[in-house]
């Protein structure tokens, strides 16, 4: 393994154990057993090494539930969208629970994850609108909503798979009565 991918990764789990303004690059060094030095002459600032923490979870994210956003049949998708904060925060547990950490006070952490979302509102109420919806914005906005908590939970509590899927079925079987 790289130094780099070493400060990477460490700077990962001290991001997600302590958060971001309470880690410092001193103790990313420390982590990583290399030099502070070296952290800024790859990344420059720690503002940047979380961001580039922070491109290559969504990166792997988009990757990961890509699968899931081909779905034609606007019911299927709609039920597809719904196993997201699971498939994602079981895929890669560290980058979630540190972004359910930081997102709230980091602007660029929020950034990167609205743009990565944004597709999937606009598909949501196209899919909506398409199964005779009243309000295929609002539904869409409030599925969003569910998700968006859900990936939350998951990644604060981390249960175990069992609940967690017991919980998307549950939300699943709301939408595929209609």
């Amino acid at each position: 393994m790289s130094k780099r991918q070493d400060i990477l990764d460490a700077a990962s789990r001290l991001f997600t154990e302590n958060g971001a303004r309470a880690t410092s690059t001193k103790s990313i060094a420390v982590e990583a057993a290399t030099s502070e030095a070296l952290i800024f002459k790859y990344f420059g600032t720690k503002e940047r090494l979380l961001e580039e923490i922070i491109k290559k979870g969504y990166q792997e994210a988009a990757k990961t539930i890509l699968p899931n956003l081909n779905e034609k049949d606007a019911l299927a998708y709609i039920l597809k969208i719904i196993e997201i904060p699971r498939i994602l925060v079981d895929a890669n547990p560290i980058f979630w629970k540190m972004q359910y950490k930081i997102m709230g006070l980091n602007a660029i952490s929020q950034k990167y994850h609205d743009n990565f979302m944004r597709p999937c509102f606009e598909r949501l109420e196209q899919s909506f609108s398409e199964l005779k919806y009243e309000s295929s914005e609002l539904e869409a906005q409030l599925l969003l909503i569910y998700i968006d908590g859900m990936w939350r939970h998951f990644a604060r509590l981390q249960e175990d798979v069992k609940k967690e899927e017991e919980l998307t079925k549950l939300m699943k079987q709301k939408y595929n009565k209609k």
